[in-house]
Parts: structure tokens; sequence; C-alpha cells
């Protein structure tokens, strides 16, 4: 859809559920789960491949386009993993025996965030784009972090939490962890068990779009990068029974 919420438009038409969009840096593809499997489509919703058949949510591209991280449990956990963009060459990033998800390549290519539960609860970590280079940037044992997503300049990342209390909350941090700052209030807007979560930043910084529950149902939202002028986009107007989720800002 356009980003004012306009112009939606079905891409995939399939027998499994599909979700978790990620676009690729040019525009002209797009990384999706598919049931259980990782595709790759055209834009248009065109040409889809299945590139790996026990792929996760939250695929995530090089700047280069020439790369995919993706999660795996074919290990029998979940694992990062890098492939090229046709599929080939995939190698577990990761390698341990809790649960690592929800990858986001820095814009320079270097480092890859990334969520994982080995110490405890779930945190924030980044690592070199070979694995090596481990840092827990969140690094607490009283609530969970999930969803990072890299700003476009390479200075924040972007991820919900619970450490506010009950509900998950978008919030931002520098990428040494520091100067954490929270974004959406879903425990004071929409009750206790509200969620705002899978923040995706607008390719110029200036915005973030992410899923919210707020309205009882999960809805697409945008809002400024101070968390300014948040506005649900996908809100049709029906009562009931559609889910929106894992929101992918296009290029």
């Amino acid at each position: 859809m356009n980003v004012d919420g306009s112009g939606v438009t079905r891409l995939t038409n399939n027998c499994v559920e599909d979700g978790y969009p990620a676009w690729s840096p040019d525009g002209a593809k797009i990384a999706f789960r598919s049931g259980s499997s990782l595709s790759v489509m055209n834009a248009d919703g065109s040409g889809q491949v299945a590139l790996v058949s026990e792929g996760g949510p939250n695929p995530s591209w090089s700047p280069d386009g020439t790369k995919i991280a993706f999660v795996s449990r074919r290990d029998g956990n979940n694992e990062v993993y890098v492939m090229n963009a046709d599929g080939s060459a995939q190698t577990n990033l990761t390698n341990n025996s809790t649960n690592d998800h929800s990858p986001s390549w820095s814009p320079d290519g270097s480092q890859i965030a990334f969520t994982s539960s080995r110490d405890a609860t779930y945190q924030t970590y980044i690592m070199n784009s070979d694995g090596s280079g481990l840092t827990n940037l969140t690094d607490n044992s009283d609530y969970d972090d999930y969803d990072p997503s890299w700003s476009p300049d390479g200075t924040k990342i972007a991820f919900d939490s619970n450490m506010g209390g009950p509900c998950r909350e978008i919030y931002v941090m520098n990428v040494d962890g520091s100067g954490r700052t929270r974004l959406t209030y879903e425990c004071s807007s929409g009750g206790a068990l509200s969620w705002s979560f899978a923040p995706s930043w607008s390719p110029n910084g200036a915005g973030i779009v992410f899923t919210s529950t707020r309205d009882d149902m999960n809805l697409i939202y945008v809002m400024n990068a101070d968390g300014s002028g948040q506005t649900n986009i996908s809100n049709s107007g029906e009562c009931c029974g559609y889910r929106e989720y894992g929101p992918s800002w296009g290029q």
C-alpha cells in the first residue's frame, strides 16, 4: 500500500499464510515467509520462488542486495542464517542451543542486530556479518526486547520491549545500547495487554511503521521517529476478524 494507507494491492494468493515481507534495497524484490518456507518474489507479486524450506519470519536483506539474513529451525531451535539472494551458501551465524531471531542488517553491511534468549530473557544483540564479535546491547534480566530495526543512517536501533510494564512498546536506542527512549504508550492508550511491535524505518529515517493492537486488532500504524504523529493507516472501518502485521517500508 501507499504510505498513507491507500492503494492496497494483494501480492500473494496461496494456500498457506504469507507474511513478514522485506523489500530488497533496490525495491525490485520482496522476501517473505510463506507457510514454513522463506520465499522471494518480484515487487508486483510475480516470480515467487521458495529459497528455504524451513525459514522463519523477519528476513533482512544486506544493503547491497546480494545476501539475505533469515531464521531457520533446521537445527532444532531458531538460529540466524545468511545466504546469497538466490538461496545458495546458507550459513548458520549464531550456532547455539537457545533461540535467535529477527535479524536486521546495518546500513553499511558490516553488522547484524538480532534478538536472542541466550541470557535467560530475550535481548538485543549485534554481531559482525560473519557471526563474530557478539555484543549484548540491552543486557537485562528483568524484561524482554524484540524485533530490532537499524535506522538508515546507522546511528539508532528501534525495537519493542516490555521494559515499561505488561505491554510491548516501541523504543529506540543508540547502536551501543545507550539512550533508550520510549515512543509508544500502549498500556495507557489501549489497555493492559495492548502491544506495539515490529518497527520498520522509513528510508529517510524520518518515520517508523509498526504493528499495534490498540484497536483490538493487529493494525498498521506510522509515526515520526520521535514517536509523535501516530496514525493508523490500515483501518478500513470494518469491525472484526482481520490481522495486519509485520510491515516493511519500501525503498
